[in-house]
């Protein structure tokens, strides 16, 4: 009984210790490399396996990620005279939730192989090769991920002469190798949830996939971003002189073109420009140039200037406003009004075509959507002779401007605030954007009549002295921090000298990889709570995510193995081992625990 009754307490304390208490500094992976062959004929080729086989619990990142702080897997080989190294296959990722990620994670768990083929060259003499090479990765556990891992590799290969007999082995390993369909490009690229839907509708064929994107475009209708495009059409179609029901059916549907054209190009670049495409929405940057752009529209509408087809534009292509090229034209400039800013709604979609790289298809999908958008604008131009039967031009048309211009500051402003939320300096990023917006209409967008040469020069300087001081106050707010917290940043200190006064004090070890510390940054160290107990604290923050010496010795003096590691030291110096955390804690216990260190001698 008394030895089942250890065993028992054992295995309770055992499991109740964090992986990285646990582990210490033991490594989050076995790493083993194989061969295919017992040995190589000089001239062919053959296959190299490198298995990692985590510990319980554990899990690394794929080697294409979803965020991208975090360190992918990666696999090198160093370059030997006389092998020719191929391109690494990853296995298929696997997405799953975490602690301390909103988002599923990309992830590679258990036992990960990564396969690569090398070719030998015919002037290799016999004789006994040794091929190194690195894999690099990032051990994570469901609070915790930890510092980044090299693990370097070596495999013997002996080169036979031609002719010679060879035997495969490890076959076990190699029969797990993926198909040719499944390579690194395919298998291991990583999806949203929004992405994956999209990605099995395209998936169930071609057919199907244009019915879906055209009802997409329909949908697009309900949206904000067409709001801009409602009174440039009625402008451009009830301005024209009264037609015939054919020819205005006919302008309509170059107007129609025009529209579907733009998207094409939206999805065109997007399958060109890849994965880079979808990170532009997620910019605060996207959302200034989008919310200039909406705003400069609003502007139109209460009169700063008219939008309308260039004449020097008309005039080249040799035809009138109102022709069909007037209409193409028109269509366009609507088309890449709610192009931008439709794809900032359809992310999923433009994320999908980016990553999966669909140039042609892509452009085709997008063209159809812009069909589907366009068509409720077809039936409008068609029937523009309608527009006619209203009273002709008044007050009234001042009045429906203006609403559209209201109803444009609203779109702009549902861009805006979701991003505010995102955002430390939120005034900072409004006087930016403002600058920006003023600049642009002060200086070069307003066209009034009287303005003499000069004063165009003046306004025009002002105007870029605006727009770059704009630039200026939107990315520092874009960059700034929250200093609510009066952080000390360690830079080579020691602890003594940081421990002034009688205060006890807080270690924050993080890096810039780690997504619980951005978590932990984001949730816990803006609580109100958490803010005022710091005031009692001396708050030391220690950047590990590229250490120097010094910062390695002060991680091994408190045995810190992985982000974030959160240590308390009571007044006199001494860790308070009982509240030390590794990985993300909530603001309710950080608050117990800055509370237990106060109280404490």
């Amino acid at each position: 009984m008394r030895t089942a009754f250890i065993i028992l307490v054992s295995l309770l304390v055992l499991t109740s210790a964090s992986y990285a208490q646990l582990f210490g500094n033991a490594k989050i992976a076995d790493v083993e490399i194989y061969t295919s062959q017992d040995k190589v004929v000089a001239g062919s080729e053959f296959e190299i396996a490198v298995v990692l086989k985590l510990k319980p619990g554990l899990h690394i990142n794929a080697n294409k990620t979803t965020e991208e702080f975090l360190i992918p897997t990666v696999l090198k080989f160093s370059s030997l005279s006389g092998f020719s190294f191929g391109k690494v296959l990853y296995p298929k990722a696997e997405m799953k939730t975490f602690a301390f990620s909103e988002q599923p994670l990309a992830v590679y768990d258990k036992e990960v192989i990564l396969f690569s083929k090398v070719s030998t060259s015919p002037s290799l003499k016999p004789g006994t090769y040794t091929i190194t090479g690195i894999v690099s990765y990032q051990g994570c556990n469901d609070n915790t991920c930890f510092a980044p891992t090299e693990d370097s590799l070596r495999l013997d290969i002996e080169i036979v002469p031609p002719g010679t007999a060879v035997t495969p082995i490890h076959q076990d390993i190699f029969s797990q190798k993926p198909a040719a369909e499944e390579t690194i490009q395919d298998a291991s690229a990583t999806f949203t949830s929004d992405e994956l839907k999209a990605k099995q509708v395209i998936e169930k064929g071609l057919p199907f996939a244009l019915i879906f994107f055209f009802g997409i475009g329909l949908a697009l209708n309900l949206t904000p971003c067409v709001y801009p495009v409602i009174p440039l059409t009625v402008s451009y179609f009830g301005g024209q002189s009264t037609k015939s029901r054919g020819s205005s059916f006919v302008n309509a549907l170059f107007y129609l073109l025009g529209i579907a054209l733009a998207f094409a190009a939206l999805g065109l670049i997007s399958g060109l420009a890849g994965k880079q495409w979808g990170f532009l929405f997620q910019s605060p940057w996207f959302v200034v140039v989008i919310s200039t752009i909406i705003l400069a529209m609003a502007a139109s509408m209460f009169g700063a200037f008219e939008i309308t087809v260039p004449p020097w534009l008309m005039s080249k292509l040799g035809a009138s406003r109102e022709g069909i090229v007037g209409a193409l034209i028109m269509g366009l400039t609507a088309g890449v009004v709610i192009a931008p800013c439709a794809a900032g709604i359809i992310i999923g979609l433009v994320g999908l075509v980016a990553k999966l790289g669909l140039v042609a298809k892509g452009a085709l999908l997008f063209f159809v959507m812009g069909l589907g958008l366009g068509l409720p604008y077809l039936v409008l131009a068609t029937f523009s002779g309608l527009l006619n039967k209203l009273p002709q031009s008044g007050m009234w048309m001042v009045w429906v401007r203006k609403f559209f211009g209201i109803l444009l500051i609203g779109v702009a402003l549902y861009f805006i605030l979701p991003q505010l939320e995102r955002l430390y300096d939120k005034l900072g990023f409004l006087l930016g954007l403002l600058a920006i917006f003023g600049g642009l209409l002060l200086g070069f967008l307003d066209h009034e009549s009287g303005y003499t040469k000069t004063f165009k020069i003046v306004r025009g300087v002002f105007g870029i002295i605006m727009i770059v001081l704009g630039i200026s106050w939107t990315n520092g707010a874009i960059h700034a921090k929250p200093s609510a917290i009066d952080w000390i940043h360690y830079e080579h200190q020691t602890i003594e000298e940081l421990a002034t006064g009688d205060k006890p004090i807080f270690m924050d070890f993080y890096a810039d990889w780690c997504a619980p510390c951005k978590q932990l940054d984001r949730e816990t160290f803006t609580d109100a709570r958490v803010v005022e107990l710091a005031k009692s604290f001396i708050m030391i923050k220690v950047d590990c995510t590229a250490p120097d010496e010094s910062i390695r010795k002060l991680m091994q003096r408190f045995n810190v193995t992985g982000m974030p590691t959160l240590i308390f030291l009571s007044k006199s110096g001494q860790e308070l081992t009982d509240l030390r955390e590794i990985g993300f804690v909530g603001p309710d216990k950080f608050v117990q625990s800055m509370q237990k260190a106060l109280e404490a001698p």
